[in-house]
């Protein structure tokens, strides 16, 4: 190889590797979709379950860790492994023994930092 080729062999290697780790970057899985369903108000006798119900949609396989965190501080994490694109549904309850206004957020906590809205709930059980 010639000093020339090789020369010009080193140049293209180089925007070679420069195009793919510009891809590799663009292509790695993401958190796509966050979502908390809407909470009613809640009636009836103490001590009453408040259930939540939301789901997390990623482009590829990853490791999702979230939290719901609670309006009275208190919160709950977890990690859902992903193998492939897709969505999945998650759940959470909370159990109030008196009358109370409060919310649930779901927060995605790593690969990166996001959040739902708060979504806001009352229980009149009467206390």
């Amino acid at each position: 190889m010639t000093e020339t080729t090789a020369s010009r062999f080193a140049v293209l290697l180089a925007a070679g590797m420069a195009i793919l780790a510009t891809v590799a970057a663009f292509g790695q899985p993401k958190v796509h979709l966050i979502h908390i369903d809407p909470q009613p108000s809640i009636e009836g006798g103490c001590p009453a379950k408040i259930p939540f119900s939301g789901h997390i949609e990623t482009t590829g396989p990853l490791d999702v860790s979230y939290q719901w965190l609670r309006s009275d501080g208190s919160h709950s994490n977890a990690t859902l492994h992903f193998t492939k694109a897709g969505r999945r549904d998650i759940n959470y309850t909370w159990t109030v023994d008196k009358k109370y206004s409060g919310w649930v957020q779901l927060v995605i906590l790593s690969p990166s930092r996001e959040q739902t809205a708060k979504s806001s709930f009352e229980v009149n059980c009467g206390r």
